[in-house]
């Protein structure tokens, strides 16, 4: 751990992201980007299969509040949010 302070001090890496080059903080930014594309692309496919039926109800309510959204606002626990139902 000690390699890689000693690493991040000779960079110029071990201060505040302004303190950072414009070189290393595109390649954090395209780094991260690239993590975050992998990520998805393994588990988009399985936390879609599993969250589906949440997804499910979720949709049900926004049509419900397109529909009937004084109806959908007197539901008690839909009525507390303030996004949804704002007086």
């Amino acid at each position: 751990m000690e390699y890689l302070k000693t690493l991040a001090d000779r960079a110029g890496l071990s201060g505040s992201w302004e303190s950072w080059d414009l070189q290393y903080r595109v390649l954090a930014v395209m780094l991260g980007l690239l993590a975050v594309h992998f990520m998805l692309r393994r588990l988009g496919p399985a936390v879609v299969r599993i969250l589906r039926p949440l997804l499910f109800l979720v949709l049900v309510l926004v049509a419900l509040f397109a529909l009937y959204p004084s109806a959908t606002c007197s539901i008690e626990f839909l009525s507390k949010l303030p996004i949804l139902c704002a007086h």
